[in-house]
């Protein structure tokens, strides 16, 4: 049996250790070799995506080309449709001023003959001018609600905002509607605000939708019906309620009524005149000077109009 020397024990010492190296630089040529394919994976995706952001790109370019051209496009479509409402307006004024000189010249002969100042009068030619009289006026009324109207579209109306007594506004229209109504036997009932209240809107144009809704009120309402009148404040605003006890509205028709050129009655026997206007000019109205018109209704029970505006903050 050979001894066991030193040297044959350092051989075996350095044999392990080779070994033991050999083993550690296999584990990192396999590591670096996983690490080389994973980041290879890492470069083909990222080139992949980097080709799909070139793509987006490239289409987001295309759209936004696009998009432009669109705007383009809608712009000279706005500007074609405001030249054209513009027109219209223009049109429209130029056409009632014509209409309503003869109109307002029937009208004056009307009074005179009336007033028999070219000989006396009988009483079937007082009731022929009676007729006249009306037709001319029905007539008179439906240009400035077209001319109204047009004018709403075109954003011509002028505003002039000031506090309005509102108490005041609404007692001044009551002598108007009480004869309306006493007409057609129909009770009125007007239940006014505070007096220190002060609606933020146009007196003018504020009276007009009122007269319109108290208008329609009477025109709807049956013989016998009733009309009130009457106010509720929240927050800032008020809402002027005209509520009556007529037929009502069904509520798929509701939304309709405030569509310009629209009456619910389209028959060839209706017995409401009109042009279908006043109520999209009275919305418009009340939208100009920062408000609303809503409506409640119920079929046989009778419609509510709400006129929301702002008031005057109280001190």
């Amino acid at each position: 049996m050979m001894p066991f020397t030193f040297s044959k024990v350092n051989a075996v010492i350095r044999a392990v250790r080779m070994s033991r190296q050999r083993q550690v630089a296999a584990a990192r040529m396999v590591a670096l070799e996983e690490s080389n394919s994973l980041l290879q994976d890492q470069a083909r995706k990222l080139e992949h995506q980097t080709n799909e952001a070139r793509e987006l790109a490239h289409e987001l370019a295309l759209t936004n080309e696009e998009l432009r051209a669109v705007i383009s496009e809608a712009k000279k479509a706005w500007a074609a449709a405001d030249s054209a409402n513009r027109s219209k307006a223009e049109f429209l004024t130029v056409m009632s001023h014509e209409l309503r000189t003869p109109l307002n010249s029937i009208g004056g002969y009307v009074d005179l003959l009336e007033m028999e100042l070219r000989g006396p009068l009988t009483g079937a030619q007082k009731a022929d001018l009676a007729r006249i009289k009306r037709s001319q006026e029905h007539l008179l009324g439906i240009i400035n609600d077209i001319l109204n109207f047009t004018r709403l579209e075109a954003t011509e109306l002028k505003y002039d905002i000031i506090d309005v007594p509102l108490r005041a506004l609404i007692g001044d229209l009551e002598a108007v509607v009480s004869s309306l109504a006493r007409a057609k036997s129909l009770a009125y009932q007007c239940d006014p605000p505070p007096g220190n209240t002060y609606a933020r809107a146009d007196p003018d144009k504020l009276r007009q939708i009122l007269i319109n809704l108290l208008s329609n009120a009477v025109k709807f309402t049956p013989e016998g019906g009733r009309i009130r009148l009457s106010c509720t404040f929240k927050g800032e605003s008020v809402s002027i309620h005209v509520e009556d006890n007529g037929p009502g509205i069904p509520s798929n028709k509701q939304a309709l009524v405030f569509e310009p050129f629209v009456q619910l009655d389209r028959g060839l026997t209706r017995t409401n005149e009109g042009t279908g206007l006043g109520l999209a000019i009275s919305r418009g109205l009340a939208r100009g000077m920062g408000g609303d018109i809503g409506l409640r209704s119920e079929v046989d029970v009778g419609s509510v109009f709400t006129v929301t505006i702002p008031i005057t903050p109280r001190l």
